[in-house]
């Protein structure tokens, strides 16, 4: 017989802050920064097991046990944003070539989102498949992932001699207790994007005064720079530590031509 509820509880504390220039000189821009910590009991562990059903990791009767780091947390978030109307003739045939640009750009740096290191343990004497890691008391906290460049890790993110199976406390010497680690106990990749577009405006008066064709060029991790996505957070999974996509495309241009009137 399985019963199914809605229970939890979420903390959420932010420092927001912004900064907005309006338009001016062909110029403006908006710059928003947040730093934050999301705390929960179960947005991080949960898991579906069968048709609707879901199963919380760790101990389901002990919310204290399962508090912490929700796994959308991000500790920092930076996102600027702008438009600038590049200066140039407003009339005449250098007008044609020269004016009428304009340039927008989106660029955002975040920290990585917490993650929780998981279990897939049969073994658990309580009857939960899936628990939380158990530490091995070796590692301090900075020491639980490898460090270095990201582009150094992507196969040994976690440092696996911090993470061991939860301790043996059943009589037929097989059953295990709960793991001892924390939820979101540490950062997945961090990542940072810009996205940019370049138009020409190209005013004309057929069929009447206010026509125009505009140009547009948009691209998409316009540097092309690789941002991981998290790694396979399951120490029981063969491939443990491993980033194995990314968390945004390879860079991406689109081109468009649009005929106002």
């Amino acid at each position: 017989m399985n019963i199914v509820e809605s229970e939890g509880s979420s903390w959420y504390n932010g420092l927001e802050l912004s900064l907005t220039k309006r338009m001016s000189h062909g110029f403006q821009f908006l710059a928003s920064y947040t730093f934050s910590k999301t705390l929960d009991t179960d947005g991080a562990d949960i898991n579906s097991i069968s048709a609707g059903n879901t199963l919380t990791v760790g101990d389901q009767n002990s919310p204290q046990q399962r508090w912490g780091r929700a796994s959308s947390d991000r500790t920092h978030r930076f996102v600027i944003s702008g438009t600038w109307m590049l200066p140039g003739p407003s009339r005449g045939p250098e007008h044609a070539i020269l004016g009428g640009w304009e340039l927008n750009g989106v660029a955002i740096v975040q920290s990585g989102s917490a993650l929780t290191i998981a279990l897939t343990n049969a073994a658990n004497v309580f009857g939960i498949s899936e628990d939380r890691v158990q530490l091995t008391g070796n590692c301090t906290k900075n020491q639980l992932l490898t460090g270095g460049p990201i582009g150094t890790s992507l196969t040994d993110y976690f440092n696996k001699s911090c993470f061991t199976t939860p301790p043996i406390i059943g009589a037929d010497a097989k059953g295990t207790a709960f793991g001892n680690s924390g939820t979101g106990i540490v950062d997945g990749p961090g990542q940072a994007n810009v996205d940019l577009a370049i138009s020409k405006l190209l005013a004309f008066r057929w069929p009447h005064d206010g026509s125009s064709f505009q140009f547009r060029a948009e691209f998409f991790n316009a540097f092309n720079h690789p941002q991981f996505a998290n790694p396979d957070a399951n120490f029981s999974s063969p491939t443990f530590g491993v980033i194995s996509r990314t968390a945004v495309n390879a860079r991406v241009g689109q081109f468009g031509l649009k005929f106002n009137f």
